[in-house]
């Protein structure tokens, strides 16, 4: 069987629903009245009134009354809601205005033919139970007028239609009886409207408070509940209801406290208290919770009756206790920390402020911040401040402030600003330190950055002059023992004397070139010009040098290397680490041995390049110093010539290009060196470019052409002057001047000069910026041929506009292959 539980409930604003439910409630009691007067009063008006009539009668008023609890029975089983509402009032109309009918079934047919007496008695009882009906089914105004009319109105006219004039009468009654019921039960239906609206937005507004409001009875027993309790307490109205309110939610007092919790609110009620208390309470569940409770009272049948008001407190008090949490950690901080209001009125200070400043917190609140700031720029930094706020809601600086000694110190200040949504500043914070020491450090590591640049610079120029000195006495012992080397007159021991110069000047010149190198890597002063590089093109360009070494000692190559990988590296710096490798697999090999040489790409993107020897091997304890300066393990006083300085070189040159190198050997086995290096992809294009690469080749020139060469130094003159004795077409003009050297080239006009940097006077460049203004010389090529071999010197020289740049000591046959070169060109 369906109840009223199984259906939706509709809210308790519904006023039709209320009004309905509450006339079918007392429906039962009007129906079970009506079968039982029926035969009562039937029983006293049987003497007055036929009896078939009077039984008629009670029928009647049986037969509406049954129907009447069918119609209570069906509506408790469908138990309505919503628009079926509407159609059950009707029901309810139509049955209530058939029991009114019913009612008047026998006064209709019986007051025609009553004496006096028996009419009085019967409109006495039909108004009777019309003035009952009245006040029973008030609620539904229109069922109670229905039931009204359908009782008195038909009497009333078999009243009037009556022979007995003093029926007329009662007629008469009987109308102004219906009129003054009707105009009773609409009032009355009005006011229990009224009352009933003013309960359910007074229940509205109870049901929606966010604060629980409890109901109390005179003896502390909850009376009523709203949602928000619930929704606090996690208890239904029905666990509540009856109960004290000690018992339920408020937690018992501290020891040695006899009052109750509703006890101590009465207390602070009746002494006019009107702020919260403050209270512990439990939930359902048994968590505590931090409540705060205030109590109202009024009077109802002399017996005060009490409304507690009680708000979660727990969310506040966790602010209040996030809010000392984060004034304890502002104030743990060594940082300052100053709030102002959008007018930059001081509002709170942490602890390091305090003491950075020397104001106390009183002395802060109300005060604008310009009070910390030095009179001379307080106007200019508040205005720009507030201007960067107002844009863009933040300002970071360095800002000077004025302790209130008078003392000054800058700050790192951050800050920010809170504005609301119409863009106001509300708030604004400043979060700074003492820079002052910083500044000072950064200072003092200017002034040392700029005594390091200062030495750098001196060591530069060191390593520059160092290279010069160097290369200008190695010049002229190298260029005139080639000349001598040249010299078919020598007998057999000259030629080995010559061959010996030539072998140990070149060992000198080299181990000059890698300490200088070693030097500038060291100094920082060596500038990679990264690119892709076909690693198979510059191994081969690398093998071809070095081959005739390797023949010399009967060694074979055998070269595995992916044919289209590029690498990222300076190709200049890589072809010298190469020919390292390459030098040391040669020298330290057997003879008659083998070289590997493998390359491919490996896992994690970079490439592995792997040059291998079968020479004696290095022993383990010794691998760790292979990588030291001028340490040859044990190999100064064997045949094999070395400096133990490439390896090094080579090992910083790899690293400056993101890359590796390391060492694998084994004694009696060989060695294997290896290079790990960053890939990178090209295009075909570079690929064709890359193997091409340094297979020009330019034949001498056959007809005579006149060369210029101004140079202050009478022993470079004499060289490069023996040297092109072996180009017999070439006429070579000499100039010790940069002025005479001018002079020639204007007058001579010769097809290529060739210009030292270092001269007294006017330098290189000087002389090449006076040749370069005049239409005639303009087009002469130049050639630099200078002891300034650094490779920022060749940079600037090539800049410059010079065409070519050749370094002291000259290699002979470069020197010639250059001068040919230009000469063709020229020709």
């Amino acid at each position: 069987m369906k109840t009223t539980e199984d259906k939706a409930t509709p809210p308790d604003q519904d006023i039709e629903y209320r009004l309905l439910y509450a006339a079918y409630a007392r429906k039962p009691l009007n129906v079970w009245l009506g079968m039982i007067i029926a035969p009562i009063g039937g029983l006293i008006l049987s003497p007055y009134f036929p009896t078939w009539e009077m039984i008629a009668w009670v029928l009647a008023i049986w037969a509406t009354s049954a129907l009447g609890a069918l119609d209570c029975f069906a509506f408790k089983r469908a138990a309505p809601s919503g628009p079926a509402l509407a159609r059950w009032r009707l029901i309810f109309t139509t049955q209530v205005t058939l029991g009114g009918l019913g009612w008047s079934l026998g006064p209709t047919l019986m007051l025609w033919q009553a004496t006096g007496d028996a009419s009085v008695l019967l409109v006495g009882t039909l108004l009777f139970v019309c003035a009952v009906a009245m006040i029973s089914v008030a609620d539904l105004k229109v069922a109670m007028q229905g039931f009204i009319l359908a009782a008195l109105v038909p009497p009333a006219v078999s009243a009037f239609l009556s022979p007995n004039g003093i029926e007329h009468l009662v007629g008469l009654v009987l109308v102004a009886g219906t009129v003054i019921m009707i105009g009773v039960g609409r009032i009355s239906a009005d006011n229990i409207r009224s009352v009933l609206e003013s309960q359910l937005r007074l229940q509205g507004i109870l049901d929606t408070a966010l604060d629980a409001v409890i109901g109390l009875d005179h003896e502390g027993l909850i009376t009523s509940w709203n949602p928000s309790a619930q929704a606090l307490f996690g208890r239904t109205r029905e666990q509540v209801l009856g109960y004290s309110l000690d018992d339920t939610i408020l937690a018992a007092r501290p020891a040695g406290d006899r009052r109750t919790a509703l006890g101590q609110l009465l207390e602070a009620h009746k002494t006019g208290s009107s702020h919260r208390i403050e209270m512990a309470a439990q939930h359902s569940s048994g968590r505590m919770i931090a409540v705060e409770v205030a109590i109202s009272s009024f009077t109802i049948k002399n017996r005060p009756v009490y409304t507690a008001f009680i708000a979660d407190a727990s969310e506040r008090k966790a602010s209040v206790e996030r809010l000392a949490l984060f004034r304890r950690v502002f104030d743990a901080s060594s940082q300052c920390v100053v709030i102002s209001d959008g007018r930059g009125r001081g509002l709170y200070q942490n602890r390091a402020h305090a003491l950075a400043l020397g104001y106390s917190d009183e002395e802060i609140a109300g005060e604008h911040f310009a009070r910390s700031l030095p009179a001379d720029g307080a106007d200019g930094v508040s205005s720009a401040v507030k201007q960067s706020l107002l844009e863009t809601g933040t300002w970071q600086g360095q800002m000077r402030f004025q302790r209130k000694d008078g003392s000054e110190f800058m700050s790192a200040s951050s800050i920010g600003s809170i504005k609301d949504d119409d863009g106001v500043i509300q708030y604004a914070f400043n979060i700074f330190s003492d820079f002052s020491e910083e500044l000072a450090r950064r200072k003092e590591l200017a002034l040392a950055k700029e005594d390091a640049e200062r030495a750098n610079r001196a060591k530069s120029d060191f390593l520059s002059s160092m290279s010069h000195e160097l290369r200008t006495p190695m010049n002229g012992i190298l260029g005139f023992a080639q000349i001598l080397d040249f010299d078919e007159g020598l007998n057999k021991g000259q030629k080995d004397n010559v061959q010996e110069i030539l072998r140990s000047g070149r060992h000198l010149l080299s181990l000059i070139n890698e300490v200088l190198d070693l030097a500038k890597i060291e100094a920082g002063h060596v500038t990679m010009s990264l690119e892709p590089v076909l690693v198979s093109s510059i191994l081969k360009e690398c093998w071809q040098m070095m081959q005739p070494l390797a023949a010399m000692r009967q060694l074979s190559i055998h070269m595995d290397v992916a044919q289209h990988a590029y690498v990222t590296a300076d190709r200049m710096r890589l072809k010298q680490v190469l020919l390292n490798l390459l030098s040391n697999a040669i020298k330290y090999n057997r003879e008659g041995g083998d070289i590997k040489i493998r390359g491919n790409i490996v896992e994690n993107g970079r490439f592995l390049l792997e040059i291998g020897d079968t020479g004696g091997g290095i022993a383990p304890g010794r691998l760790s110093q292979l990588f030291q300066p001028f340490n040859r393990l044990g190999q100064e006083s064997g045949n094999t010539e070395g400096t133990g300085i490439g390896l090094v070189i080579a090992q910083r040159l790899v690293g400056l290009m993101s890359g590796q190198v390391g060492v694998e050997s084994q004694l009696g086995v060989g060695s294997s060196f290896w290079i790990e290096l960053p890939i990178s992809q090209v295009s075909t294009d570079a690929d064709q470019a890359a193997t091409v690469r340094g297979d020009i080749q330019f034949d001498p020139p056959s007809t005579a052409h006149c060369v210029l060469c101004i140079d202050d130094n009478p022993i470079n003159i004499k060289l490069i002057a023996h040297i092109l004795v072996k180009r017999p077409g070439i006429h070579l003009l000499t100039a010790h001047t940069p002025g005479l050297g001018i002079q020639l080239a204007m007058s001579r006009k010769p097809d290529l000069i060739l210009l030292d940097i270092n001269m007294p006077g006017m330098d290189g460049y000087q002389v090449l910026e006076v040749l370069k203004s005049y239409a005639n010389t303009r087009s002469i090529p130049v050639v630099a041929v200078t002891a300034n071999a650094m490779p920022r010197d060749i940079e600037k020289g090539l800049a410059q506009g010079l065409d070519d740049y050749l370094t002291k000591p000259l290699d002979v046959s470069k020197f010639l292959e250059t001068v040919d070169r230009f000469l063709a060109v020229s020709a």
